[in-house]
């Protein structure tokens, strides 16, 4: 009788045991990891348009020599360039980023994006965002006198860049590139309700989508805000309407942790006649580690 139940408590303390170990493991294995969240350090860099007269240029307008020391820069420093949507990609879905990205965008399209900017992305294999008013790019296909400094990019060499793998396309807006008469950029106009501004933003927005899939076969995934002038609801309107992110102007490094990051990307804007090196370890060197 003493050897039965001496086995009958082995036997249940046997089965205590590996129940509690059942327990534990599941514990272990599904509880959420604190502080493991993956941060991002990314610099964005805007551009705008380059020029070769010396005379014309200034912080929007810079020497094209000052972009190719860039790229030359970024690449030997280990730099590697990313499209907006890879960002995307990378904190919707995981989808691996390279080693220290940045994103290099150009605002507005003009015709030298395609002429100057262009065949040097080529020329070192490296990726740019490129976002159009749309509206222009409209303008410019019956454009009869052309210029690297003022003219903007026609719809089929937009086309051209996106198709070569090396520039992405995002949205600028239609027509809202604009300072002037109470308005400016995306932001609210004076006095005017929530109901109004988004239906007059997300129209627009709508349009220069349309007008940018048509030409060119891809809808865009971000909003780049003209000016970086935006009012308190713009970030709400324009993920409700479906973009994934939003870029803004402010010189500022990027921490992405989640997607509502996303929605406040930052930019260096990138001055003339100033140094690669010196642009670079002001704004992203102390950044870097």
């Amino acid at each position: 009788m003493y050897l039965i139940l001496r086995k009958k408590n082995l036997i249940l303390a046997v089965t205590a045991v590996f129940i509690v170990s059942i327990c534990i493991s599941v514990c272990f294995y599904t509880m959420p990891v604190q502080g493991n969240t993956e941060e991002i350090k990314l610099p964005v860099i805007m551009y705008h348009g380059l020029c070769s007269k010396e005379e014309r240029r200034n912080n929007y307008m810079i020497d094209p020599d000052c972009f190719e020391d860039d790229l030359v820069y970024l690449k030997s420093n280990g730099y590697n360039t990313i499209f907006i949507s890879e960002l995307v990609s990378h904190v919707e879905k995981g989808i691996p980023l390279p080693e220290n990205p940045v994103i290099l965008t150009f605002d507005d399209g003009y015709l030298n994006n395609y002429t100057i900017a262009f065949p040097l992305l080529k020329k070192y294999n490296m990726k740019a965002v490129v976002s159009p008013i749309a509206s222009q790019a409209d303008n410019a296909e019956n454009e009869k006198y052309r210029s690297d400094l003022w003219s903007q990019c026609k719809w089929s060499q937009l086309r051209e860049m996106t198709e070569s793998g090396l520039v992405e396309l995002e949205n600028h807006s239609y027509d809202l590139h604009k300072n002037e008469g109470g308005k400016k950029g995306a932001a609210a106009l004076p006095g005017e309700s929530f109901d109004d501004y988004k239906t007059r933003l997300t129209d627009d927005l709508a349009l220069a989508d349309k007008r940018i899939l048509r030409n060119t076969g891809r809808k865009p995934c971000a909003f780049v805000c003209p000016f970086g002038a935006i009012s308190r609801d713009t970030g709400k309107i324009a993920r409700e309407y479906g973009f994934s992110a939003m870029l803004d102007c402010e010189n500022k490094i990027n921490i992405i942790t989640c997607e509502d990051d996303l929605f406040h990307i930052h930019r260096f804007l990138r001055p003339d006649k100033i140094s690669a090196q010196e642009f670079f370890n002001k704004c992203i060197g102390k950044n870097r580690e």
